[in-house]
């Protein structure tokens, strides 16, 4: 497999940089969560020059029903995708695909590549979104932290529910998966940290358990392994230390956890989140439901 560019990842840590321009040193102990596989039948969708790219369809709800396959979509960028994977996707019917990466890493990679007849929908979402710099004593913890990369992730996860132009993306998202016009993909860079929340988000609007919503989410370290590989020895050619940009690259449950402490902190309760926070009423709630589970 050809290693990543490292620009994306340098990206990231200039962004932590940004917000702290302190030395982040190696972490004493930042080793990824283990894959965990889910109870549902993940359905992994070969696509051509992209990763991480999956059905969500397959989870059981509290309630007995399943998700609907065939209907929503989550991946890593599809910037790269080659003619033979434009023929997958277009196999999918999709409607639309939902970039959540931000103004910098479009330009940078390039954009969506799509079948024709596939809304292309510029979703940004900055990671490390200005927003974070009122969170002192979150960001305080991370410039203090041993493990810095993987404190400023965590922040980054705070900042995707607290700041009200990454809650506008994902509610945009919602809605338009709710209207019922046809299957949705939405992703980012690598399909993982604001891919991983709008998942979070919806599998939970849509009462699937909170473990297989964790497994669904740390599904990205499977998926994302020989990939990671490849990028941490290329950086390691070039004299960076893995340890120091492996929290960029992977996902953890704390980071998860993070976001969803967020949630608490800000609104008190999951439910009011959706409604407060994103503007979701309880119609279109009703109509995720409808559409999503059977």
């Amino acid at each position: 497999m050809t290693p990543r560019t490292p620009r994306l990842v340098s990206a990231a840590l200039a962004g932590a940089v940004a917000l702290a321009p302190v030395a982040l040193p190696s972490p004493a102990s930042a080793a990824p969560a283990a894959p965990v596989r889910s109870t549902a039948a993940v359905r992994d969708i070969a696509v051509d020059g992209a990763v991480n790219v999956r059905d969500i369809g397959g989870y059981t709800a509290r309630d007995g029903r399943h998700v609907r396959y065939g209907l929503v979509y989550r991946s890593a960028s599809l910037s790269k995708v080659t003619a033979t994977g434009i023929a997958q996707l277009q196999r999918l019917g999709l409607s639309a695909s939902v970039d959540f990466r931000s103004q910098l890493e479009v330009g940078m990679s390039g954009a969506d590549k799509l079948p024709a007849g596939v809304a292309p929908v510029a979703a940004n979402i900055n990671a490390f979104s200005p927003t974070l710099l009122t969170m002192l004593p979150d960001l305080l913890k991370a410039i203090l932290a041993q493990d810095k990369s993987g404190e400023f992730m965590a922040l980054s996860y705070r900042g995707f529910v607290h700041d009200p132009d990454a809650r506008k993306q994902f509610t945009a998202a919602l809605k338009r998966i709710a209207s019922g016009k046809g299957p949705v993909l939405y992703h980012c860079t690598e399909g993982k940290d604001r891919t991983g929340v709008m998942t979070a988000v919806l599998l939970t609007i849509l009462g699937v358990p909170k473990a297989q919503v964790y497994a669904d989410y740390l599904r990205s370290n499977q998926e994302l392994a020989d990939q990671n590989a490849a990028e941490l020895a290329e950086l390691k050619k070039i004299g960076i230390d893995p340890a120091l940009v492996e929290p960029f690259l992977t996902v953890r449950a704390s980071y998860l956890d993070t976001a969803f402490d967020q949630i608490k902190r800000d609104y008190g309760t999951f439910g009011a989140f959706v409604t407060k926070g994103l503007g979701i009423d309880a119609a279109t709630q009703a109509a995720l439901r409808r559409q999503l589970l059977k």
